[in-house]
C-alpha cells in the first residue's frame, strides 16, 4: 500500500510555524509555486483564447465553478476561488467574452430608475468552467479544468487542462478554507432557503427589471396576481417582487384591475420534495400570452412538513451532506450580554472562539498545544448564545490561561453531517479531555499522539463527503 502523508499532520507542521489567516489567502506569485506558473502561462491563456476566438464559445455567457467529480459544488475553497479570480480577470480582458455579473452578496442600492439597475445575471450562463482539485495517491495534488455545456448537459469534448504537483504552504492553507459560493445563489445548486423570501424576491425583481429595461414598453401599470400555493413563503415571495418593482419610476404597481395593463403572475413547480422552481411571468392583461423574453426563474428550498428545521434530507440531494465552515475566529467580548455567563475577565474581555457552519449536524473543536497536548472545546467550554441571533454559529469559551505565550495551540474545527459519521467522531473524541476542565490534555508520548492524529485523519478521509475541517494557530 502506498504511504500517504496525513494532511492534518502536514498542516499542523505548517501552522506551528505560521499563523493561519481567517480570510482565504491568494497564493503567492513566485517561482516556488508551479501551480501559479501553470495558471499564468498555460491555463489562463488557454481559457481566454477558447472563449474569445472559438465560434462555439464566443459571446456566450460563462462562469467558473468548483467541481467534485461531475457535480457543481455550492461551496468553494480559497485556492479554487483564487484560480477562479485569475481566470475571470483574464476573460474580462479578452474581447468577445461575456462574463455575467455575479455579486458575492446582495446589493444594498435601492435604484429609482430602470436604467440604474445592475444587469448581467439575467441571462443564465451557457457554459460552466469547472475547476476540481483532488489529492493523488502519491500525496500530490491534481487540478483539472473542464467546460460544461449547460443546455446540452454535456462536457465539451476537447476542452481540458490538467496540472499535478505539490502545493506551497499558502496554497495548502487556502485549500482548507471553504465557504458558501454566494455567486451561485438562486441557481439549482444553491437555492434560496425558506427563510430568504426577501432575497429571492430581490433577485427575481432585479432580473425582471433588467428585462423590462430591454423592452420598448411604456406605461407599465402592473397588477400582481395572488399566487395559489400552500407554501406561505412562496406567496410572500411574489408579493415582495411587486414591492421591489414599485420602487422604479417607470413602473406602477396597482391593486385595481381596471388600471392595470399588465399582469405579473408566478408559477411554482416542485421538482423534488422541498425543492421548488419559481417562475415570474409578465403578460398583457386579458391575454394569457406572456411577453417574449419577459420571464425569469429561481430555485427555492422549503423543507417538507415534519422535516427537522435547518437540515435537509440526504436522500433528496447527495450534496446536502457536505457541510461548510464559513468562519473560525477568536474574539473578545466585553460587557456583551450574549456572553455574560462565559467568563468574568472584565479587563481584557471574554475570549470566545466562534465557528460559523452550514449544513452541519455536529461540530468538534480540538486544541493541540506542544506542552498541554490534545484537548477539546466541549461541554465545559460551551458558551450559550441565542440560536436566532446567529444561526449556524457555535461559540466556545476559550481557556487562554491554560496555554502560555510560547505554547499557543493550533485549533481544529471539524464540521460533520450524518448520523453514523457523527457517532464515529464522538467515539474517537470521548477520551479527549475538555480544555475548560481541570484535567490536563491528552499528553502521551509523541508516537501515541501521532497515532491518535492518524486515526483522526483516516476518519476524515473515510467520510470525505460528510466532513469538512479547518485549522488555525491562536491567537
Amino acid at each position: 500500500m502506498l504511504a500517504v502523508r496525513s494532511p492534518l499532520i502536514a498542516l499542523l507542521v505548517l501552522l506551528l510555524t505560521a499563523g493561519c489567516s481567517q480570510q482565504p489567502l491568494r497564493f503567492e506569485h513566485n517561482s516556488e509555486s508551479s501551480l501559479q506558473t501553470w495558471v499564468d502561462n498555460e491555463l489562463a491563456p488557454y481559457v481566454s483564447q477558447q472563449f474569445g476566438q472559438h465560434p462555439r464559445f464566443k459571446g456566450e455567457p460563462v462562469i467558473v465553478v468548483r467541481l467534485d467529480g461531475d457535480d457543481i459544488q455550492p461551496d468553494i475553497d480559497g485556492l479554487t476561488r483564487s484560480i477562479r479570480d485569475q481566470l475571470m480577470d483574464s476573460l474580462l480582458k479578452t474581447p468577445g467574452v461575456h462574463v455575467p455579473w455575479q455579486p458575492q452578496q446582495q446589493q444594498a442600492q435601492h435604484h429609482r430608475r430602470l436604467d440604474q439597475v445592475q444587469c448581467g445575471r439575467n441571462r443564465d450562463a451557457s457554459y460552466f468552467i469547472g475547476v476540481e482539485i483532488t489529492r493523488t495517491a502519491t500525496a500530490q495534488f491534481r487540478v483539472s479544468v473542464r467546460a460544461l455545456d449547460v443546455r446540452a448537459s454535456a462536457w465539451v469534448s476537447g476542452f481540458s487542462q490538467h496540472w499535478s504537483g505539490s502545493l506551497t504552504g499558502n496554497e495548502l492553507r487556502a485549500l482548507q478554507v471553504r465557504r458558501t459560493d454566494e455567486s451561485l445563489r438562486g441557481l439549482r445548486v444553491l437555492p434560496f432557503s425558506a427563510g430568504q423570501p426577501d432575497l429571492a424576491a430581490a433577485y427575481l425583481a432585479n432580473n425582471l427589471s433588467c428585462l423590462l429595461r430591454q423592452q420598448d414598453v411604456e406605461d407599465l401599470n402592473i397588477k400582481v396576481d395572488k399566487l395559489v400555493s400552500g407554501q406561505q413563503q412562496l406567496r410572500t415571495l411574489l408579493q415582495l417582487i411587486g414591492n421591489n418593482l414599485s420602487r422604479y419610476r417607470e413602473v406602477q404597481v396597482t391593486d385595481a384591475v381596471r388600471q392595470a395593463n399588465f399582469v405579473l403572475r408566478g408559477e411554482t413547480h416542485e421538482i423534488q420534495p422541498g425543492l421548488y422552481q419559481v417562475w415570474v411571468i409578465l403578460h398583457p392583461k386579458d391575454s394569457g400570452t406572456h411577453l417574449g423574453g419577459m420571464d425569469t426563474a429561481t430555485w427555492v428550498r422549503i423543507p417538507p412538513a415534519g422535516s427537522p428545521p435547518g437540515k435537509r434530507s440526504v436522500a433528496l440531494d447527495s450534496r446536502v451532506a457536505q457541510p461548510a465552515i464559513a468562519r473560525m475566529e477568536l474574539v473578545r467580548h466585553t460587557n456583551n450580554s450574549v456572553y455574560h455567563d462565559s467568563c468574568s475577565n472584565g479587563q481584557r474581555g471574554c475570549p470566545v472562539l466562534e465557528v460559523d457552519v452550514e449544513q452541519a449536524g455536529q461540530v468538534f473543536v480540538i486544541a493541540h498545544g506542544t506542552r498541554d497536548g490534545i484537548s477539546q472545546l466541549a461541554a465545559a467550554c460551551d458558551a450559550t448564545i441565542p440560536a436566532q441571533a446567529h444561526p449556524g454559529r457555535y461559540a466556545y469559551r476559550f481557556p487562554e490561561a491554560r496555554f502560555t505565550a510560547s505554547d499557543w495551540p493550533t485549533v481544529y474545527a471539524i464540521a460533520v453531517s450524518g448520523v453514523e459519521p457523527e457517532r464515529q467522531f464522538r467515539q474517537l473524541l470521548q477520551d479527549v479531555p475538555d480544555a475548560c476542565s481541570n484535567t490536563s490534555g491528552l499528553n502521551a508520548d509523541a508516537a501515541s499522539r501521532k497515532q491518535w492524529l492518524n486515526r483522526l485523519d483516516r476518519l476524515i478521509a473515510a467520510n470525505r463527503d460528510h466532513v469538512v475541517w479547518t485549522a488555525r494557530r491562536l491567537p
